[in-house]
């Protein structure tokens, strides 16, 4: 991922990232009525909303229109790239890029089960881990 693809990562509202999230969940071309047809019943928001943050994710070059009979949207960045691109920048900003002592916290902070420390400690033996 090049970092102009980054930027425009971290250029992703909270507003806009509920438009990303119904492009993601379908998996195919979105018209302009169904995102907004979803984000007025989950968010109340209406029609201009939908359509100044679909021109704003367009501008960003987060999604793409395609014209079939009607405008439909599809995303450019994938969730997995928006999601990596998020923790990476949380864990630089909270935790000083130490992979280490967010996993440290997550320890003394939640319950883990013995699941889910056997399921950390089999990504980290499978070659999930860097050395330093």
């Amino acid at each position: 991922m090049n970092d102009n693809m980054k930027d425009n990562i971290n250029r992703i509202s909270q507003a806009e990232l509920e438009v990303m999230k119904i492009l993601w969940q379908a998996n195919g071309p979105v018209s302009t009525g169904d995102i907004y047809k979803e984000l007025s019943e989950q968010m109340g928001w209406d029609r201009s909303t939908v359509r100044t943050l679909l021109k704003r994710l367009t501008e960003k070059g987060s999604v793409i229109t395609n014209k079939l009979k009607v405008l439909n949207y599809l995303p450019v960045v994938s969730e997995k790239e928006y999601c990596d691109v998020q923790t990476k920048n949380f864990v630089e900003r909270l935790y000083g890029g130490s992979a280490k002592r967010l996993v440290s916290s997550l320890v003394e902070n939640y319950n883990l089960t013995t699941t889910d420390i056997e399921e950390l400690r089999e990504l980290l033996n499978s070659g999930g881990g860097k050395d330093e």
